[in-house]
């Protein structure tokens, strides 16, 4: 750490500040408990004593006591700047700690407790500063001491009004500094508010970015693939009908399941793009669209029997129907990739009172140990982002089961109940 560094560190401190007021509050005690001893020996005929009275030692340990409070000015401002105030509307004590706290009553409390403070020590400032006037010499008298050439030269009371134009630049003065410190502080707090704003739009901005550029990546590699094999099942399609009706159907099958991946592709690179878009969300298939996702998976020549129950798909979060229909596409596709030409049964529930159920089984062509790959891995996350169960488990017949459990949840904007 430089030297520049370490006096900033030391002027953001605040333990000197707290040092300072305390001397400067020790000083003020100590003369003002002098003066007002002063005062009392002139009012009573006596002579001034070289040893305090008991009352007057008293007073000054009070005072050495609002001073050790005074430390803690910052967790309770207003209490000890009322509270001292109160004392010193009744004993001959220095108002400078009541007018210390008050500056932490401005900087950190209501404008309700500001205002009561203010009053409080506004009052204790007059009360201290008309005793004060009241001395004739810089003995009884702290004012004095700035007009008087000579110690003990006896100069009579101050004006009526001397006290009320002293309380009033002395409160205007700590009444300022409190408020530009306030305004310093809201300030501060406003533009470390905008500094963590600009920190998030940033963060969004380069994800936003990144978002973009994968798009971009997936959309040149996949979708060129993608068209290429549209175009080839096409013009295989057309060399083939003629001759073999069987490969002419496969061909056009895949045709057709190339145009179909395509559009999917340019819809899911929207939602990578636009992820908060609302209208691109309900593009993405929900649970409505699980028997379809059935019919063509059986189209493309998957042996597959399915049972599909749903119901109130309509009062389903659109978030929990999408999970689903993931779900659902994940596991046929898992089958179709790890166990080509076995026979997959297929169980989906939904309803309110049940939640959603998704089973899947289907037979192994591996009988090695069971190793989750990207997509099962992927299933489980999905699953537990919506607060889901998922368990995946080979049986003793080598059969591969999947068991989903997915949270029935209505939609935020509609406030309603299962039945």
């Amino acid at each position: 750490m430089d030297l520049r560094e370490q006096v900033k560190g030391w002027a953001r401190a605040t333990w000197w500040r707290s040092v300072l007021w305390s001397l400067a509050c020790l000083a003020s005690v100590t003369f003002a408990v002098d003066a007002g001893e002063a005062r009392a020996d002139r009012a009573a005929g006596r002579s001034p004593d070289a040893v305090a009275g008991d009352w007057w030692v008293l007073l000054w340990v009070l005072g050495l006591g609002l001073i050790i409070l005074l430390w803690w000015r910052r967790r309770w401002p207003w209490q000890i700047a009322i509270g001292s105030s109160v004392l010193i509307l009744a004993t001959p004590l220095d108002p400078l700690v009541a007018l210390v706290a008050l500056l932490q009553v401005w900087i950190r409390s209501s404008w309700r407790l500001v205002a009561v403070s203010t009053t409080f020590v506004a009052a204790a400032t007059f009360a201290a500063t008309w005793r004060d006037t009241r001395g004739i010499s810089s003995e009884g008298s702290f004012w004095w001491l700035w007009f008087s050439s000579e110690e003990g030269t006896v100069m009579g009371a101050f004006e009526w009004w001397a006290p009320v134009i002293i309380t009033a630049v002395v409160m205007a003065a700590f009444i300022g500094i409190g408020w530009l410190r306030r305004e310093l502080s809201q300030s501060r707090a406003s533009g470390e508010g905008h500094r963590v704003v600009a920190a998030e739009l940033s963060d969004e901005v380069a994800r936003q970015a990144e978002r973009e550029r994968i798009a971009r990546e997936v959309h040149d590699v996949i979708g060129h693939r993608l068209s290429l094999l549209s175009i080839h099942a096409g013009a295989l399609e057309a060399q083939t009908r003629d001759r073999d009706d069987r490969l002419a159907g496969s061909a056009s099958l895949v045709r057709e399941s190339a145009a179909q991946t395509s559009a999917d592709l340019r819809s899911l690179l929207e939602v990578l793009r636009r992820p908060d878009d609302p209208d691109l969300a309900e593009a993405v298939p929900g649970i409505d669209a699980i028997p379809a996702l059935v019919d063509e998976t059986v189209a493309h020549g998957m042996h597959l029997v399915a049972t599909v129950m749903i119901d109130g798909a309509s009062t389903l979060d659109p978030a929990l129907g999408q999970t689903a229909y993931r779900v659902v596409q994940e596991l046929l596709t898992n089958a179709r990739r790890h166990a080509p030409g076995a026979g997959v049964r297929l169980v989906v529930q939904a309803r309110p009172d049940l939640g959603v159920t998704i089973e899947a089984a289907n037979h192994r062509l591996d009988s090695g140990p069971l190793v989750k790959g990207n997509g099962l891995t992927g299933l489980h996350e999905r699953v537990a982002q919506v607060g889901g169960e998922a368990h995946v488990h080979v049986d003793d017949q080598g059969v591969l089961r999947t068991a989903v459990r997915l949270p029935w949840r209505f939609p935020a904007a509609t406030e309603r109940t299962a039945p």
